[in-house]
């Protein structure tokens, strides 16, 4: 038995250890497992911490498009998501195979705002941001602007039309604007 194999005997899941081989394209390594260690195996959490690394250029962003091209794509098919060896492979490939990376937890957005149950504010996004970026405060402002634009009017078409589903909303926020949503709300003497 290998030396890495007697690691894996009998110990929790190993977050860190996982995403190293993750970075090491070790295919094997979901099978060293222990039957019990399997289960602790969260598909969702690994796609999550693997997506982000410390480093910043190109190698960060092929992680970020890698993840989703090769696993997010997919991650949610029902049939998929009965087969996490097939998720671990598919983690597998999405990987550039360049070394052992220092990979970050990306910190969530408030979740009432990305459910439109709430206003997004420049503030808050902006701190966000923060988190999640080395960008100067000029970048962040602006992204920040431009996002608190877009959610706050994905927020009154929600507020407009309460049975619409999330997507319907996203779509419907990419072929209207304020102004189309003024001119709505005065036909309809809501305004």
């Amino acid at each position: 038995m290998k030396q890495s194999d007697l690691k894996l005997q009998n110990v929790d899941f190993d977050l860190f250890g996982a995403l190293e081989a993750l970075d090491r394209k070790d295919y094997d390594y979901y099978d060293r497992l222990t039957e019990e260690q399997q289960k602790k195996f969260v598909p969702f959490m690994m796609l999550h911490w693997m997506s982000s690394i410390k480093k910043q250029g190109e190698l960060s962003k092929y992680y970020v498009i890698a993840a989703n091209e090769f696993v997010n794509k997919h991650f949610f098919n029902e049939y998929i998501q009965r087969h996490p060896k097939l998720i671990w492979y598919m983690l597998c490939v999405a990987s550039p195979n360049s070394g052992v990376q220092f990979h970050q937890w990306i910190p969530h957005l408030n979740h009432k705002i990305g459910e439109l149950k709430v206003a997004a504010t420049k503030k808050e996004v902006a701190e966000y941001f923060k988190k999640i970026s080395n960008a100067n405060d000029k970048v962040i402002n602006e992204t920040s602007v431009e996002f608190v634009q877009l959610q706050n009017l994905r927020y009154r078409l929600a507020k407009l039309f309460p049975s619409m589903k999330l997507c319907d909303i996203e779509y419907l926020s990419t072929i209207v604007n304020e102004q189309d949503i003024n001119d709505y709300e005065k036909e309809n003497g809501n305004y």
